[in-house]
């Protein structure tokens, strides 16, 4: 699949509303489930690659900045 995270979320939102609509036959539902699932999956694993791409610099106990792995629970209140 060649489409930015945008992209895929805005068709995937379409997919949402046809079946949400009511007006699609059993089978174009089920094609259009298929199309939405698929991108569900690509969504999800491009967001983990942008988990996995974010650091964090940190000073580190000599004062000097560190580059760390972004982990949301150390920036919970």
């Amino acid at each position: 699949m060649d489409m930015t995270y945008e992209q895929a979320y805005e068709k995937l939102e379409e997919y949402t509303e046809q079946l949400e609509s009511g007006e699609l036959t059993l089978d174009e539902s089920l094609k259009v489930f298929e199309k939405a699932v698929g991108l569900i999956r690509y969504c999800g694993e491009k967001l983990d690659g942008a988990k996995k791409q974010m650091m964090v610099l940190v000073e580190g106990l000599d004062g000097e900045l560190e580059e760390t792995p972004f982990n949301p629970e150390d920036y919970r209140g």
